[in-house]
């Protein structure tokens, strides 16, 4: 297996810091059941950035799925500000590679980022349409 970019590296390293971080503020912090929803994404950010370490592509995009339900929950106003931080250094693996996969295959290359990037507002929203039915579900117990 060939090394990768030592910038494609450096990126992917970012992202699993980030991601461990947001899950151990997540996971110490005290407030509602969404906290584990934020872990969540969290640890899909840090699981796509060790397989993105270990040469896989679909971790690169496991990354973007997480980056860009990190910046919806940001812009609808369901985390503070610093989701837009996470949503940054999620995204950044992807915007490095993105020039080599589209040199291999364009068409590719275009649905790979628009599907990640669809996902990860599919979850952003469907969370966004269940969450206080699931937080009040979970404080009146």
């Amino acid at each position: 297996m060939r090394r990768l970019p030592s910038t494609v590296s450096a990126s992917l390293v970012a992202a699993l810091a980030m991601g461990l971080y947001v899950v151990g503020r997540a996971a110490t912090t005290h407030g509602h059941v969404g906290r584990w929803v934020t872990a969540s994404a969290a640890l899909g950010l840090a699981l796509g950035a060790v397989a993105g370490l270990f040469g896989k592509t679909w971790g690169v995009g496991l990354a973007l799925v997480s980056s860009a339900a990190f910046f919806l929950a940001g812009a609808l106003g369901m985390g503070p500000p610093f989701f837009f931080a996470v949503a940054a250094v999620g995204a950044l693996p992807a915007v490095i590679t993105v020039r080599r996969m589209a040199r291999f295959d364009a068409g590719a290359t275009m649905l790979f980022v628009g599907v990640a990037c669809a996902l990860g507002i599919a979850a952003s929203l469907a969370w966004n349409a269940v969450a206080w039915d699931v937080i009040r579900y979970f404080e009146a117990r």
